[in-house]
């Protein structure tokens, strides 16, 4: 599975993709990520760089996975970055998965909006989301909020980047029951986390993604 990622830090930090890499591959599914990322810019931002056009168009890429920026976050100018972005794969056949991040750890009744945006484009538009935001908001239920987010309290520390990489891995795979990886390929066990705490994002990351896209 050859997969294109489009966002800024929220999908580099903790070199994510590689995460959804490892998961695709300890599960039997050869992969290879490319990342198009800009600190703090929106899809709309992307949409104007031509190396996005080009990738799309000819890297013959099985899937993208996009996300838009959490700062400052605007559900119109969301919207036209995803119609743009959506118009440009649809064109090159290549299907569009959106990647809906985390609000910060002080704002988290900012999440709604995130939530409403992108699951009302993706509906109307027969997208399929990745709900990290929502998983995130499932875990700290049980888990503590240092172990999910970063010293910023805006980007994800190693378990939450994992837990955004799981989402990503189920939405991708349309997988309905929560995989079973290997603990020597596990990334997350790997970047030190516990298997208990792995499987219990597993879990998490499964149940929203089926809640979300049936």
């Amino acid at each position: 599975m050859k997969l294109l990622f489009i966002g800024n830090s929220h999908t580099y930090y903790n070199d994510m993709p590689a995460m959804v890499k490892a998961l695709l591959e300890g599960t039997g599914e050869r992969s290879h990520v490319t990342m198009l990322t800009r600190g703090g810019q929106p899809l709309t931002y992307h949409c104007d760089e031509q190396s996005t056009r080009f990738n799309i168009r000819y890297g013959g890429y099985d899937a993208v996975v996009a996300q838009d920026r959490v700062s400052d976050f605007d559900p119109d100018l969301f919207k036209s970055g995803a119609e743009r972005l959506l118009k440009m794969t649809t064109e090159a056949g290549v299907p569009l998965l959106f990647y809906m991040p985390w609000a910060a750890r002080d704002h988290r009744e900012r999440q709604k909006a995130m939530t409403d945006a992108y699951g009302s484009f993706c509906r109307r538009n027969a997208c399929v989301l990745a709900p990290a935001g929502e998983v995130f908001a499932r875990l700290l239920v049980t888990v503590p909020a240092d172990l999910l987010y970063d010293k910023d309290g805006a980007h994800a520390a190693v378990a939450g980047s994992y837990a955004a990489a799981a989402t990503i891995f189920y939405t991708l795979t349309g997988r309905r029951r929560v995989a079973v990886v290997k603990p020597e390929n596990d990334p997350g066990i790997a970047a030190g986390l516990s298997p208990e705490l792995c499987r219990h994002i597993h879990t998490e990351a499964c149940h929203a993604v089926r809640l979300f896209n049936g």
